[in-house]
C-alpha cells in the first residue's frame, strides 16, 4: 500500500521552517544571504546565469528570459549540505532523483522521470564528461541542471536533461577544510589560488582532497584522492585562455542492491546491510581524468569566437559479490525466505573516453530594426568504450553461482571464482558531428523569439566483447529543431512556450546480463514546455513549468532458464507533468526554498498489456522538497537550517503491481562563522534523516534486475573550514 503523508508530518515540516526560533519575525540589522537555488546568480545561494542554458552549453547565459527550466546549485549551498556526491547535491531539486546510484560505484540520476544517459548527459564546463565516474566537488563552483531536451546544448542526450559541473576559476584564496562523518569517515581538502606578476594576467587555482570512507553501510570502506589545477591566461584585452585538469582515484567496496522476495514482498532489512561482505571481495576502483582548454577571442564589439577542446575518461576495475535471484525464488527474485544466489563478478580494465572539439561564433546585430543575438558553431564528439569478458560466477561458460546466502543470516562460507577476466577489446566507437545555430530575436521590448537547429550525423560501431569483431554499425543524420517565445508581461513576470526535438543514443545490452547482446537503436524525443518566471523581489523567484515529452521505451523482459533477459526497445514512454519552485526571503533573517514535481511517466505499446498505462519503474508521481535557513538574532554569525522531503510511492515492477512506499524525511543543520585575527573559521554540522526513517532511496531496473537501495539512516556530518 502506498504511503500517504500524515497531517502530523506536514505540521512538523511547517514547524521546521517557521518555528526554528520563536523570534522568527524579529527584525535585525544583520542580513542573511537569500536561499535561492533556481534563478539569480551573485553571492551565497543566488544565481543569475548558467553556462548550460545557452546554445552549445559553454557560454554564460542569462536565465531571466530563456524558454527553458534551469536549476543552479551554488557552492555555498553545496557546502552547507556537505555534498560530496552528486546524489547529495541534487536533492534540493524535486525534478531530480537517484536512478541506479549505489554506494561505492558511480551514480546516475533521472530528471523529469527520464534516466540520464551516462555517455552524453553529463558535462564539465559545458563539455562532454563520461558519466561512469564520481565527479569531485572540491574544484566546482556550482552545479547546473538543465531540465528537458538539451539537443541545442549537447546534441544527443537523454530527454530528461543535462547536469553540468562548473569549475572554480583562479583568484587569491587560501583555505583548508577538515571533516568527520558517518561511521568515522575522515576528510581533508585544500584550496589555494593566486596570480603571477603585477598585471595578474596569469592566475592559477589548486584544489586537493583526501578521504577515508567509513560509510553508513557496514564494511563498505574505501578511500579517495583528488587533485585539480585551473589556470587562466589573459593574452591581451581581447583574448583569454582557460585550462582545467583534474584527476581522481577512488576505490571502495561497492554496495549491491536488493531484490524482491519471491516477486511478492519487499525485504525487511536495515539501511546498513551489506550483501557483498565476503573477505575475498576486492574494492571497485575508478580512476578518472578530465581536462579541457577554452579560448575566447573578441573580434569586435559585436562578434566573438570560441574554441573548446576536452577529454574525459574513466578506467574501472568493477568488482562485487553480486546477489541475484535464488533457486528458492523465481530465478529473478530473492527467495521468499530471504535466500539469494551469490556470483563473483569481476570486470577489470574497463575504459570509457569522451573527446570533444567545439568552435563557433557569438554575434549581435540589428536587422530590419530587430536585434539578433546569435550563435553558430560546430561540434565533434568521439566516445570509445573498451571492455573484456568478465568473470560472472564460478563458470565463465554457463552462469553458475558461487553459492547462496540469506539476507537475514549472512555467512562467509562462499568461495570466489578461480577464473580470470578476458583480454580487453574496443566494444564501441561512437561519433557525433554537429552544426548548430541559434538566434534570439527581440521582436518588441516584451517579446523574444528563439530559433535553433542542430544538424547532426551520428556514427556508431559495436564490437563483440569476447573477440573484438564488428557486430553492428549505424550512420544516420538528424535535424533537431528548437523554437520558443517569451513574453514579459511585467518587469517581474515572464512567460514562455517552447518546442524541442532531441535524440538519445541506444543502450548497449552487454552479454553479462542479456542474451540479445547488441546496441539498440537511437531514441528520438519530442517535447513541448510552457512556463513562467516571477521575480517577487530581487531576492525571490517563483517558477513554474508544464511539460510533455515522448520517446521509445526500453526495458528488460523474457527472463529464461539461462538466467538472462532480453533487453528490448518496445512501445513508448510519455512523461507529462509540471514542476514549481519558490525561493523567497521572508524576513531579513529567514529564507526558504521549496520545489515540487508531479509527473505521469506512462508506458504504452508494450506486448504485455498489464505494463501499458503503468508508471515507469522507480519514478514517483510526486516529489517535494523544502529548506529553510535562519540567522539567529541572539548569537551573532550563527544560522540554523531545516529541510523536508516527501516522495510518493515508486513502482518496482513494470506493471506496478508492487511498489516501494512513499516517505517523508527531515534534515537539520547549523553553521557558525568566527573570525580571529586574519583567519576566518566556518563550522558546519548537518544531520540527515533526523527521525531515522527507513525508506527506499533508489528503485531501478538495472542490468536486467529490479533493484532496490535503502536510503541513509540518521547521519551526522561535520566540517571546519579555515580561510587564511
Amino acid at each position: 500500500m502506498a504511503y500517504t503523508p500524515k497531517l502530523s508530518n506536514i505540521a512538523v515540516a511547517s514547524a521546521l521552517i517557521f518555528c526554528i526560533n520563536p523570534y522568527v519575525s524579529a527584525e535585525s540589522d544583520t542580513v542573511l544571504s537569500p536561499v535561492v537555488i533556481t534563478g539569480e546568480k551573485g553571492t551565497g545561494y543566488v544565481a543569475k546565469s548558467a553556462m548550460i542554458a545557452g546554445p552549445g552549453g559553454t557560454q554564460e547565459t542569462q536565465l531571466k528570459d530563456i524558454p527553458t527550466s534551469v536549476t543552479v546549485i551554488t557552492k555555498d549551498f553545496l557546502d552547507d549540505k556537505h555534498a560530496r556526491t552528486m546524489s547529495d547535491a541534487v536533492r534540493s531539486d524535486a525534478s531530480v532523483g537517484d536512478y541506479y546510484a549505489p554506494v561505492g560505484y558511480y551514480e546516475n540520476l533521472y530528471i523529469r522521470g527520464f534516466p540520464l544517459d551516462l555517455a552524453t548527459s553529463y558535462r564539465i564546463n559545458g563539455m562532454s564528461a563520461t558519466g561512469e565516474q564520481n565527479i569531485a566537488f572540491e574544484n566546482k563552483e556550482r552545479l547546473e541542471i538543465l531540465k528537458g531536451v538539451g539537443a541545442m546544448q549537447a546534441g544527443a542526450a537523454s530527454p530528461g536533461g543535462l547536469v553540468n559541473f562548473v569549475t572554480k576559476r583562479p583568484k587569491e584564496v587560501s583555505s583548508a577544510t577538515v571533516g568527520l562523518s558517518e561511521r568515522g569517515t575522515r576528510y581533508a581538502a585544500v584550496d589555494y589560488g593566486n596570480y603571477l606578476g603585477e598585471s595578474k594576467s596569469l592566475g592559477f587555482r589548486i584544489n586537493a582532497a583526501t578521504e577515508d570512507y567509513q560509510p553508513y553501510v557496514k564494511n563498505a570502506k574505501g578511500e579517495r584522492n583528488f587533485f585539480s589545477l585551473a589556470a587562466d591566461a589573459k593574452i591581451d584585452n581581447k583574448t583569454n585562455i582557460q585550462f582545467d585538469i583534474e584527476y581522481q582515484k577512488k576505490k571502495q567496496l561497492a554496495v549491491p542492491g536488493l531484490m524482491l522476495l519471491g516477486d511478492t514482498a519487499l525485504p525487511n532489512v536495515k539501511a546498513d546491510i551489506m550483501l557483498s561482505h565476503y573477505p575475498w571481495v576486492l574494492p571497485t576502483e575508478i580512476k578518472s581524468l578530465n581536462t579541457a582548454i577554452r579560448v575566447n577571442h573578441e573580434i569586435n564589439n559585436d562578434l566573438k569566437m570560441f574554441v573548446n577542446l576536452s577529454r574525459s575518461q574513466a578506467k574501472i576495475n568493477d568488482r562485487i559479490a553480486y546477489p541475484y535471484g535464488s533457486d528458492n525464488g523465481n530465478g529473478y527474485t530473492f527467495g521468499s525466505n530471504g535466500d539469494f544466489d551469490v556470483y563473483d563478478f569481476r570486470s577489470d580494465g574497463e575504459l570509457r573516453r569522451n573527446d570533444q572539439l567545439q568552435l563557433g561564433f557569438n554575434g549581435s546585430n540589428i536587422i530590419n530594426n530587430l536585434k539578433h543575438n546569435w550563435t553558430l558553431g560546430i561540434s565533434e564528439l568521439k566516445r570509445i568504450v573498451e571492455k573484456g569478458s568478465s568473470v560472472y560466477g564460478s563458470d565463465p561458460n554457463s552462469l553458475a553461482r558461487n553459492g547462496y546466502d540469506n539476507i537475514y543470516s549472512l555467512n562467509s562460507n562462499i568461495s570466489p571464482s578461480t577464473y580470470s577476466t578476458g583480454p580487453i577489446f574496443r566494444i564501441l566507437d561512437h561519433s557525433q558531428t554537429s552544426l548548430f545555430g541559434h538566434d534570439q530575436i527581440n521582436l518588441t521590448e516584451r517579446i523574444k523569439l528563439f530559433l535553433g537547429l542542430r544538424a547532426m550525423n551520428m556514427r556508431q560501431t559495436a564490437y563483440d566483447v569476447y573477440t573484438g569483431t564488428e557486430q553492428a554499425s549505424l550512420n544516420k543524420n538528424w535535424l533537431l529543431p528548437q523554437i520558443g517565445t517569451s513574453y514579459k508581461i511585467t518587469n517581474q513576470l515572464t512567460t514562455y512556450i517552447s518546442y524541442s526535438e532531441g535524440v538519445e543514443p541506444g543502450t548497449i545490452a552487454l552479454p553479462d546480463s542479456f542474451r540479445n547482446s547488441r546496441v539498440l537503436d537511437p531514441k528520438k524525443t519530442k517535447q513541448i514546455e510552457i512556463g513562467s518566471k516571477f521575480a517577487i523581489n530581487p531576492d525571490s523567484l517563483l517558477t513554474f513549468a508544464a511539460f510533455q515529452a515522448k520517446r521509445p521505451n526500453e526495458f528488460a523482459t523474457n527472463y529464461g532458464s539461462d538466467f538472462k533477459y532480453d533487453y528490448v526497445q518496445e512501445g513508448h514512454i510519455k512523461n507529462t507533468g509540471f514542476e514549481a519552485s519558490l525561493s523567497q526571503k521572508i524576513t531579513k533573517r529567514l529564507n526558504i526554498l521549496a520545489s515540487m514535481m508531479y509527473v505521469q511517466a506512462k508506458q504504452s505499446g508494450a506486448s504485455d498489456s498489464l505494463q501499458n498505462g503503468a508508471q515507469a519503474i522507480g519514478i514517483p508521481k510526486i516529489h517535494t522538497t523544502a529548506y529553510a535557513d535562519y540567522l539567529l538574532p541572539d548569537i551573532e554569525n550563527m544560522s540554523i537550517q531545516g529541510g523536508w522531503t516527501y516522495t510518493s510511492s515508486k513502482g518496482i515492477t513494470l506493471d506496478n503491481s508492487i511498489k516501494a512506499p512513499g516517505y517523508s524525511k527531515f534534515d537539520a543543520g547549523i553553521k557558525y562563522v568566527a573570525k580571529v585575527g586574519g583567519t576566518q573559521s566556518t563550522y558546519r554540522l548537518y544531520v540527515e534523516n533526523i527521525l531515522n526513517k527507513f525508506y527506499w532511496r533508489d528503485v531501478s531496473q538495472s542490468f536486467g534486475s529490479n533493484t532496490l537501495y535503502p536510503g541513509a539512516p540518521r547521519l551526522f556530518r561535520a566540517t571546519a573550514t579555515f580561510d587564511f
